[in-house]
């Protein structure tokens, strides 16, 4: 079926689920993904995907999976969903297609039992095994008439079938017991306030005992605290027990959009664990807390839902080898949250134990991806024996209405032996410098796709050019907030503004919340081939991307990001200018023009003793960019030097210059445009390339290029500029290092306009 009719029925510049494209070649689908959306949009159901030929295969279930082997639920074919949509959960915005909370509410692996999946689905029959946290064991799908193809995917209907094994049970309505989301926790009538849902936990822990807490903890400098061991005997008589799973402890940590996950080694070395294992940072960060800290284990399941080791060793080196998706199907992995150290502004390490695992257990489900549960209470003996039993070699101990043990310190916790037999264990490696450098390889995906159908250059050609100037560029996109646009289907296609990063995005990427920006007049909500000359603006509250290395450059490229904007200013300090922007935009005039606007604005800056620095606008225009140091400035004294400077050169020149914004006023004058210095305002970085007709870069000149007869921004080209860098260099990186001595220009120019007066 493929991602043309999905993409057709949504709008990506005005909804929040992900855009993919097939990430597998048809006829090889033995296992895959799959997941079991809750979804109350017009009538509440529930979606079954599951994979196929890198697309998921979706069906709408009316009254949801049973478990009882008799029940024969209606399944109605809908179109297929891209990959991503594993992931995604949210509130799928008003006026949109599905507007409405959608959860997801069971996901796992897939194994397909008569063969390629693909051959499955066109006979009309999927005969399949599901490992969810939910949906365990054999389930059919199956046609009920026609072939496909004979209507619309609306009107095939097929049913969802329980197959008669150990998972069957008639008497549990699974959907009834188990309503919440495997991802958030939340269950779908939650999650449009989860705002809400996190201030009443946190007020639940202020009233058990927690304290204020400075800050978000340090896990530079707080390990993990590790269970003593004690004979059993040594178990106090209050004790609950968690069973010791083979898994890696880790100390994870969320704070806004910045989820770590750090183990502790044996030696004392602190490993970052986070890439391995993303559908873990995904459902971190899809919690109602944005502040967390939890003291827990990452354990790998096999397939009949035992944790292993030796599937976690497996895991790590498959996501080094660059496969995490084939990583998440063979060795599936959860957070099991041990202790509850952190939740909003409240510190939980006072809180006795029984409070803490509370608090756990209402913000994270008993199933999912991080997960919560009671610990177990009875008596030892029989506690020990069920550990025996199940090959686990011990339990933890520890004293109900204790506080969190002190670091490196106290037998409050203690470790008692199960008995069962002593096994090899497999070592679980994140250190190895060959895994940890394979963590961040990006694989373009459709790289002959067209982009510049004039020039035949694909979507290889971008990606290729942004690796090849990665070294050039990176510093102007370091710790600065970039706004991109992308472009799925080349320059003349449907493109849109990524404001938020998207659905199934590398743990490795960083980014943050633009909450200091604030949205100014004009400023587009998208932008489509009728009005791409739009400017972009962040808007509060959006996350945005921080391009510092190669692979997150690479991997922006393969989102099919054509332009890349930057803010004026870094992400320490978003409300602080360090450059600002005079443009020169030709709509309407000639570039000789421009060329002697810049000249005259080169004199002005010289007199003041302000730098600048040239560029082409990648389009038809300049940009001439001016350092103002290291963020000291604020954006309303940038703005106003950029506005002083503009009304001097249409002083100097009426006649080819002009600040009005209407552009029917402007006649066939150049526009100098000193708007793009603020807050919320972007401007194309430099050796960005722009998604025009000719494939042209924004790129830095001298000034005796700028100002030269001969300047043909046309020929600055993303075939052309990497062999221009490796040639002349670059003429702007000063730019990131000079610090004028802005208050002494302001001084200056305020002379120039009083003499003028």
């Amino acid at each position: 079926m493929g991602l043309d009719e999905y993409r057709r029925k949504r709008r990506e510049d005005a909804t929040n689920e992900p855009f993919g494209e097939p990430t597998a070649p048809p006829g090889q689908t033995l296992s895959g993904a799959f997941v079991v959306h809750l979804h109350d949009a017009t009538r509440k159901h529930y979606d079954v995907r599951v994979e196929v030929a890198g697309v998921l295969a979706s069906f709408a279930v009316p009254h949801g999976p049973s478990l009882g082997p008799l029940d024969k639920r209606l399944a109605i074919r809908t179109e297929d969903h891209p990959l991503e949509y594993i992931d995604f959960e949210g509130v799928i915005p008003d006026g949109q297609y599905g507007a409405g909370p959608m959860i997801a509410w069971d996901r796992g692996v897939v194994d397909y039992l008569e063969g390629p999946a693909e051959e499955e689905l066109a006979r009309g029959k999927l005969d399949m095994m599901l490992h969810g946290h939910k949906l365990r064991g054999r389930f059919a799908l199956v046609r009920t008439k026609g072939r496909p193809g004979e209507a619309s995917s609306k009107q095939e209907p097929w049913l969802l079938i329980k197959k008669a094994d150990a998972y069957a049970d008639a008497d549990r309505d699974v959907t009834a017991l188990e309503p919440r989301s495997v991802l958030s926790g939340m269950r779908v009538d939650e999650l449009a306030r989860r705002d809400e849902l996190a201030a009443a936990l946190e007020r639940d822990a202020r009233a058990a005992g927690a304290e204020q807490a400075a800050g978000l903890l340090d896990p530079g400098r707080s390990a993990v605290e590790l269970a003593t061991w004690t004979a059993a005997s040594g178990a106090p008589a209050d004790a609950v027990f968690d069973p010791r799973l083979d898994g890696v402890r880790v100390l994870a940590t969320r704070d806004g959009e910045v989820v770590r996950l750090l183990a502790p080694r044996a030696d004392g070395v602190v490993d970052e664990v986070d890439a391995f294992y993303p559908e873990v940072v995904r459902a971190l960060r899809a919690t109602c807390a944005d502040r967390v800290a939890i003291d827990g284990h990452i354990v790998a399941f096999d397939r009949s839902g035992h944790p292993s080791l030796e599937l976690l060793a497996k895991r790590v080196g498959l996501v080094a080898a660059g496969e995490p998706h084939r990583a998440a199907v063979t060795c599936p992995v959860a957070l099991i949250a041990d202790d509850l150290l952190r939740l909003g502004d409240a510190d939980l390490r006072p809180v006795p134990l029984e409070a803490r695992r509370r608090i756990a257990c209402a913000l994270l489900p008993p199933k999912g991806l991080v997960r919560a549960e009671a610990p177990l209470e009875g008596p030892l003996p029989a506690i020990l024996a069920f550990c025996k039993e199940h090959g686990i070699d011990g339990v933890i101990a520890k004293p109900r209405r204790s506080p969190y043990p002190a670091r490196r310190g106290g037998a409050a916790w203690s470790f008692v032996e199960s008995g069962a037999p002593a096994r090899p264990r497999a070592t679980v490696d994140h250190s190895a410098a060959h895994a940890r450098q394979a963590l961040r390889r990006v694989t373009v995906t459709n790289r002959s796709k067209l982009f510049w159908p004039e020039l035949g250059y694909t979507k290889g050609d971008l990606c290729d050019y942004y690796a090849s100037v990665a070294d050039t560029l990176l510093p102007y996109l370091a710790d600065r907030p970039v706004i991109l646009v992308r472009y799925p289907d080349g320059i003349d296609g449907k493109s849109f503004f990524q404001w938020n990063v998207p659905v199934g995005m590398p743990a490795w990427v960083r980014t943050l919340t633009l909450d200091e920006a604030s949205e100014e007049p004009g400023a587009p909500a998208s932008v489509s081939p009728a009005s791409r000359r739009s400017r972009p603006a962040p808007k509060p509250g959006k996350r945005g991307f921080l391009v510092d290395d190669r692979s997150t450059l690479l991997y922006i490229a393969n989102l099919a990001c054509i332009p890349i904007h930057v803010l004026a200013c870094r992400a320490g300090s978003l409300d602080r200018a360090d450059f600002f922007t005079i443009d020169f935009d030709l709509k309407q005039s000639t570039l000789a023009h421009a060329v002697t606007l810049a000249r005259t604005l080169r004199e002005l800056l010289d007199a003041i003793g302000l730098p600048g620095f040239p560029k082409t606008s990648g389009q038809s225009g300049l940009h001439v960019l001016v350092p103002l140091g290291d963020g000291a400035h604020t954006f309303d004294t940038a703005r106003s030097l950029a506005d002083v400077l503009g009304r001097l050169l249409v002083e100097r020149h009426p006649d080819i210059a002009t600040m009005e914004r209407v552009v029917s006023k402007r006649g066939a004058r150049v526009y100098v445009d000193t708007g793009q210095t603020g807050a919320s305002r972007a401007i194309a970085a430099p050796y960005s390339v722009r998604a025009v007709a000719r494939a042209t870069v924004s790129t830095p000149l001298s000034w005796d290029e700028a100002l030269s007869g001969d300047l043909d921004p046309a020929a600055f080209d993303l075939r052309t500029v990497p062999d221009r860098i490796a040639e002349l260099g670059d003429p702007m990186r000063p730019l990131l290092t000079l610090a004028p001595d802005v208050p002494a220009a302001i001084a200056k120019l305020s002379d120039i306009v009083t003499h003028l007066r």
